[in-house]
């Protein structure tokens, strides 16, 4: 194994399994928007209200993690309950 490719150990762990970084997939606004099927000026009002999925601001560009919108769709996601689903 060549020496440049040897993982180093980890500082936190000690543990000499190469990091393995994961970056997230970004969208714009309007990609969100589609994902969620709201308008891009709900998701405007979410973040000035600070409510909605959390958002992600590079160089003034605003963008959300699917990931998160994921986790935010499966955070709001209502089951049945036994009276509704019996009626």
């Amino acid at each position: 194994m060549c020496a440049q490719f040897r993982p180093e150990p980890n500082p936190v762990c000690g543990c000499k399994s190469p990091r393995i970084l994961q970056f997230p997939e970004l969208v714009d606004t309007a990609e969100a928007a589609r994902l969620l099927h709201r308008p891009p000026a709900t998701l405007k009002r979410w973040r000035y209200e600070g409510v909605g999925p959390d958002w992600i601001v590079i160089e003034g560009r605003i963008l959300y993690d699917v990931a998160v919108l994921l986790e935010y769709i499966r955070q709001n996601t209502r089951v049945a309950s036994v009276r509704a689903a019996g009626e």
